[in-house]
């Protein structure tokens, strides 16, 4: 039983290491924008705020956006980088005309009512998938606070765990804990087989009746 749990415990572990070093890379991975993106993989959260830009997309959704800007054409709905009221925000539209295409940049003009032209900088690219409720997750996980209480401390509670084996090892050795583990099953073995005197008077007579 013991073993069992030691087993399951160092799983935990495992679970809670990979967890914090995944919601540590969301986090460095961190664009300028404010979005976390890995190479042409950007991550949108939607709160509120960002949920009136994108009529397919509600609160808390995870919005997963892929494709670089030589891969887009005419026609092809792209999302890409706003502002509004002095923040970011992410919108989309069709491409309606390629202005300036070159390995390097390019200049679209979308099909919308101001015919806003939008570098290839500012694009993240073409749709992929929308998560449901797992954007208001990340959006937690990514927060001061919830950094703090979900990442820190869980690796703090692992690290304070080692810590507390390490000198239980050291204070009494992997050998000494085995054997005094040893002695304490077979005290309460010998406990449990130990017969009473008066128990013991009462089978003698129960053997005697029985050979009479």
């Amino acid at each position: 039983m013991k073993n069992f749990l030691k087993g399951i415990w160092g799983l935990v572990e495992v679970l809670i290491i990979i967890y914090v070093i995944a919601i540590t890379a969301c986090l460095l991975a961190t664009n300028k924008y404010g979005f976390t993106q890995f190479g042409d993989t950007t991550l949108v959260t939607i709160d509120e705020f960002r949920s009136a830009y994108l009529e397919e997309a509600q609160e808390k959704d995870l919005l997963i956006v892929r494709g670089t800007p030589s891969k887009i054409e005419v026609g092809d709905k792209i999302y890409y980088y706003g502002t509004a009221d002095n923040k970011y925000t992410v919108e989309t539209a069709h491409v309606k005309e390629i202005i300036n295409e070159d390995q390097t940049a390019a200049v679209y003009q979308l099909d919308d009512e101001d015919e806003t032209t939008i570098a290839s900088n500012r694009v993240l690219g073409k749709y992929s998938a929308i998560y449901h409720d797992i954007g208001g997750i990340l959006d937690i996980l990514e927060s001061k606070i919830g950094f703090l209480l979900l990442v820190i401390l869980p690796i703090l509670l692992i690290f304070m765990y080692q810590i507390y084996a390490l000198i239980i090892v050291v204070k009494y050795g992997d050998e000494d804990i085995e054997r005094e583990e040893e002695r304490k099953q077979a005290k309460k073995a010998k406990k449990k087989n130990k017969i009473s005197p008066k128990e013991k008077t009462k089978k003698d007579e129960k053997d005697e009746i029985e050979l009479l």
